[in-house]
């Protein structure tokens, strides 16, 4: 079976995917059919209000042109592909999130961006990021919104307690690898008080290391290539985490996590700039008790969006113009002062409103961790299929950690549901 005709995960859902439709630029099934406006829609938290408000009643340097914006609540992807799938209000413009690699079998629902001149913007952007939103066919559907750097965050005040580095250099060197970031955290857990835990849970061992990673589940001829050694080397760290006792085995957005995380049980978290907000919600007390640094293995992403033109946006040139203008770099530089989107574009990264010491942190400035790490992430392909096999290897590790199961059977569990679901689909 051909990328473009995945089953089950098309836009039109659980049957054929959407093929053969008519050409770009036809006004036929859009939502902004009969007004004086194009649309474009995103979940909330994914695009400025601020920027929206201007574009609405004009997009600057394009006269003429209003771009509206529409917040769709519930289950944003599914009521973007029911729309697409009925040919019935779609919107000109629409917002993906990380997983846009989702949409490339259907690709041809969505305008090239490249035909429309975006390969002349290329430079202002990540690298990895601009070759992200690219299908393997060459068809450019997603323009870089925001990233997902990831970094090391750690507590000073327990690695000194421990006796351990608690400088930023010191500790990106200290924890340089895998290896020497869990011996660290065994050293932690021996000598500070109240023996704190590594990591809150050991699927983000696995899920940082896998990014790190060029290859994921499913390679772009559609061969299954997660039980190769790049995810077998993710697993076993994750599960060693769990059998050295590292891992305080509580979930996010739980009571214990929120208590674990304030009281001080867990000493470093591995996760991107997005966890920033997050952490000072519910670890409000261990203000400037944080630091932040590489992580270990390397930098790689975690999150971020794009934003597409759909096919039957009702005028490409103008879509097109207002993604320069909503996604360029002075305006990606206003989204993170208004809602903290980590521009994709490095221009910013130096400006003064993205070097502000964060007292958060002990007055360390966070783009200098973030910065160079989204700037060296590795170009990574993601299937269209990566979810189908992220869930039953979350699955099981979460059965190991919190059921105790035996890792190696959770392993041939996990591939054994991998492939099994994949063979549906077409992937050898």
């Amino acid at each position: 079976m051909s990328r473009r005709r995945l089953l089950g995960a098309s836009l039109g859902g659980a049957g054929a995917a959407l093929l053969g439709l008519s050409g770009c630029g036809s006004d036929h099934g859009s939502v902004s059919a009969g007004t004086d406006h194009l649309s474009i829609w995103y979940w909330n938290g994914a695009l400025s209000d601020k920027l929206l408000a201007v574009s609405a009643r004009g997009v600057p340097g394009v006269p003429g042109l209003k771009v509206k914006g529409s917040p769709i609540a519930g289950d944003y992807k599914s009521k973007l592909r029911t729309s697409m799938a009925a040919r019935a209000y779609v919107p000109d413009l629409a917002c993906a999130n990380s997983d846009v690699s989702l949409f490339f079998p259907d690709e041809e629902e969505f305008l090239d961006l490249r035909k429309l001149g975006a390969d002349a913007l290329e430079d202002q952007y990540l690298d990895w990021k601009w070759k992200s939103g690219i299908s393997p066919s060459g068809r450019m559907i997603g323009f870089p919104l925001d990233a997902g750097p990831t970094a090391l965050y750690y507590r000073r005040d327990l690695f000194e307690k421990a006796g351990l580095p608690t400088e930023p250099a010191d500790v990106a060197a200290a924890t340089a690898t895998w290896d020497k970031y869990l011996a660290l955290g065994r050293t932690l857990k021996s000598r500070a008080p109240g023996k704190p835990f590594l990591v809150s849970q050991i699927s983000y061992v696995f899920r940082m290391a896998l990014y790190q990673s060029p290859k994921q589940f499913v390679d772009a001829d559609n061969h299954f290539i997660g039980d190769q050694q790049h995810v077998k080397r993710a697993w076993d760290l994750a599960v060693e985490t769990y059998q050295q006792g590292l891992s305080a085995r509580v979930l996010d957005s739980t009571p214990d996590y929120n208590a674990a995380m304030g009281r001080g049980k867990v000493a470093s978290m591995i996760t991107a700039v997005w966890a920033i907000g997050g952490l000072k919600d519910v670890a409000p007390k261990t203000s400037g008790a944080w630091r932040l640094t590489a992580l270990p293995g390397g930098p790689t992403n975690y999150g971020g969006s794009y934003v597409t033109i759909t096919r039957y946006c009702r005028d490409p040139e103008g879509a097109f113009a207002c993604l320069k203008w909503l996604l360029g770099p002075e305006n990606q530089l206003k989204s993170y002062q208004e809602m903290a989107l980590f521009p994709t574009t490095p221009a910013a990264y130096s400006k003064p409103a993205m070097r502000k010491p964060d007292p958060f942190f002990g007055g360390q400035i966070p783009v200098d961790v973030f910065g160079p790490a989204a700037e060296k992430a590795p170009v990574i392909f993601f299937s269209p299929y990566e979810d189908i096999c992220n869930t039953p290897v979350f699955q099981e590790l979460t059965n190991v950690e919190t059921l105790g199961k035996n890792p190696e059977k959770a392993w041939r569990d996990a591939m054994n549901a991998c492939e099994r679901t994949l063979s549906q689909q077409g992937v050898s």
